[in-house]
């Protein structure tokens, strides 16, 4: 039996604008936002992690600078950080910026797609969920073979901080359903999930990955 690698997937907290729509909009964590991130990097203290991942906006490298900061004050020393455009969350197009009741008004028939739709639905000027798992999944794979490759005779822990529908697809992806099993898991703002994959399969990550728990809050 190989080493086991353990990735943790935590969303970004509460961010200053949750009535509207943000998907590639840089917006902030709220105070409460910033709580949920605080308690997640201080649940992670139990964890030496290796690196950390995040996307490239400040909600989710809000949350990753705090998981570095809790690693180094019970570690010694903290892993190091990797911003990637890949694990942007979804593009929105025209609802971009736009209050929920906005939206409502200004595209009925667009407001009422339900996010099951969005799999191959685009809203005008934005992306569809496969579009979003066609750049993030090489990614969420190319970070774990990385990781499996390095450390395949010790167990390793890495993280990634990210968006909802990019962990709802890394999760779909390692349960072996592919994109349309992105529904089926849940991910709320400050939740933590954890996969787990062995180095015995580094050529093929999804031969023995385990969704250990999944949209777990920390307290």
């Amino acid at each position: 039996m190989g080493a086991t690698l353990q990735v943790y997937l935590l969303r970004h907290g509460e961010t200053v604008c949750p009535t509207s729509f943000y998907g590639h909009l840089d917006v902030e964590l709220s105070a409460r936002g910033r709580a949920q991130a605080e308690a997640q990097a201080r649940w992670l203290e139990r964890v030496q992690l290796s690196a950390v991942y995040c996307s490239d906006l400040q909600r989710a490298r809000h949350g990753a600078l705090a998981v570095l900061t809790r690693q180094r004050e019970a570690h010694g020393s903290a892993p190091p950080l990797e911003s990637l455009t890949a694990l942007r969350e979804m593009h929105l197009g025209v609802f971009e910026g736009l209050a929920f009741a906005e939206a409502r008004a200004r595209f009925p028939e667009l407001a009422g797609l339900r996010y099951h739709d969005l799999l191959e639905t685009r809203i005008p000027g934005g992306e569809t969920v496969r579009d979003v798992g066609a750049r993030v999944l090489p990614c969420a794979q190319e970070l774990t073979e990385r990781h499996l490759r390095a450390e395949q005779h010790a167990d390793s822990a890495i993280a990634i901080v990210a968006h909802n529908t990019v962990l709802r697809l890394t999760l779909a992806h390692f349960a072996g359903l592919g994109p349309a099993g992105y529904i089926r898991f849940k991910q709320s703002c400050g939740a933590i999930s954890r996969i787990d994959l062995t180095a015995a399969n580094s050529t093929d990550a999804l031969a023995d990955a385990t969704i250990v728990f999944s949209n777990m809050l920390p307290t």
